[in-house]
C-alpha cells in the first residue's frame, strides 16, 4: 500500500483555506445582514444609502457561500466512481 503524502497535505491545506474562506464570507455576511436591518434613528446623510448597500453586500455574500458549497459538491460528485 502507498499513501501519496503530497496529495494528502495538498488537499488538507486546500480544505483548510476553502472552509475559513467560506467562514469569513458567511460571518460578513451575516454582519452586513445585521446592519441592514438595524433601525435608524434618523435618515438624513447617509444613513438611507447604508441599509440598501447593506443588504446587497449580505446577498452576495451569501451567493458567494452557496456558490463554493456548489462547487464543492459538483467536486466531489464529478470524482466518484
Amino acid at each position: 500500500m502507498h499513501i501519496d503524502w503530497h496529495g494528502l497535505v495538498e488537499v488538507c491545506v486546500v480544505s483548510l483555506v476553502m472552509v475559513t474562506l467560506l467562514v469569513v464570507v458567511f460571518s460578513l455576511g451575516i454582519v452586513a445582514l445585521t446592519r441592514s436591518r438595524r433601525p435608524r434613528m434618523d435618515t438624513v446623510g447617509r444613513g438611507g444609502v447604508a441599509a440598501p448597500l447593506a443588504m446587497a453586500t449580505a446577498v452576495l455574500c451569501f451567493a458567494l457561500c452557496a456558490a463554493l458549497g456548489g462547487y464543492g459538491i459538483h467536486l466531489i460528485v464529478s470524482h466518484s466512481p
